[in-house]
């Protein structure tokens, strides 16, 4: 949108429907006000799309749970936390979000296509590109491409001819009711409660957690939700012997109740509202290199990543 904003023609191709998850979608303020400033979002856009607002998020760096904890680990034989505020406390719909979004593009004149799938990309330095559509539709042809197709980008693919990704995060998790509202008050960024633990013949791995406070809205205090997005991650490199997502969500199952504690029976206790995994590739030969100046990978695609999830 913010190149449709400076004079450009831009058109947006989506294989499905273009729409935002249901599931919040935590950031800070900074990263709302620097869209405002670009004049992607409105000040209403953001305090409408704002679901969830609690006061911080919390790391912590431990070898058992024991929580609160104070000191540091030579202090207390066990880690350290802290808080971060403003950071990542915020809950936005992102199916609001993109609603909006896509509706002012579409008022100044952009173009979305959906149920577009891409089939390929033909290049010349000197005119642009032409994207192939199939069989059933017309070409596009455009002076500048935007891969914005994330880690599983079909040109990034073919750029890397089949490189094996040097790690790779694994995430599994799940959106559920039935936490405890009185301690449901902050989130965690980055947080474990174990050392490494190493599996026989599968190698060694650490597990992370992540957790999120969900539908408490704005002005309300922490505590006044008992749902909770809870994440847990860890980091590997890619060999065909390392823990499978299925082996991953046993564990995280088994686990849960240590990390929250008011859950004693994952089962019976929760109400599970949906359950996610996945899998983030990265490689050391990051950002990718354009080979073309008429495509540009962003994001996930370009290998851009977040150290902490290898999410772009």
């Amino acid at each position: 949108m913010y190149l449709q904003l400076q004079g450009h023609n831009v058109a947006v191709l989506e294989a499905g429907k273009l729409r935002g998850r249901e599931q919040e979608w935590n950031i800070s303020m900074d990263e709302l006000l620097e869209l405002k400033d670009l004049g992607i979002l409105t000040q209403d856009d953001i305090d409408d799309v704002i679901t969830t607002e609690f006061p911080a998020c919390r790391s912590g760096f431990k070898n058992k749970e024991v929580t609160p904890l104070e000191g540091g680990y030579f202090e207390n034989g066990i880690g350290y936390e802290c808080l971060t505020p403003d950071v990542l406390n915020l809950g936005v719909a992102p199916s609001l979000l993109l609603e909006r979004v896509s509706q002012r593009f579409l008022a100044i004149g952009g173009v979305i296509k959906e149920k577009t799938r891409l089939s390929g990309v033909c290049v010349s330095e000197s005119v642009g590109t032409a994207m192939d559509l199939g069989d059933d539709q017309e070409p596009i042809t455009a002076r500048l491409v935007l891969d914005c197709m994330g880690n599983a980008s079909p040109i990034s693919a073919q750029q890397r001819y089949g490189m094996k990704p040097d790690g790779i995060c694994c995430v599994v998790g799940s959106c559920a009711g039935g936490f405890e509202k009185e301690t449901n008050l902050y989130g965690d960024i980055i947080y474990t409660n174990q050392p490494i633990v190493t599996r026989n013949g599968k190698g060694s791995n650490q597990y992370f957690w992540e957790a999120f406070p969900v539908g408490i809205g704005r002005g309300k205090a922490p505590g006044t939700s008992d749902v909770k997005t809870t994440y847990m991650f860890t980091y590997m490199d890619a060999d065909e012997n390392r823990p499978s997502l299925l082996e991953l969500f046993e564990d995280y199952w088994k686990l849960l109740p240590i990390y929250q504690p008011s859950v004693k029976n994952p089962e019976s206790d929760l109400d599970i509202k949906r359950i996610l995994f996945a899998y983030f590739p990265t490689y050391r030969d990051s950002p990718l290199k354009p080979e073309s100046s008429r495509v540009l990978a962003v994001g996930d695609a370009s290998g851009i990543q977040s150290p902490l999830s290898f999410g772009g």
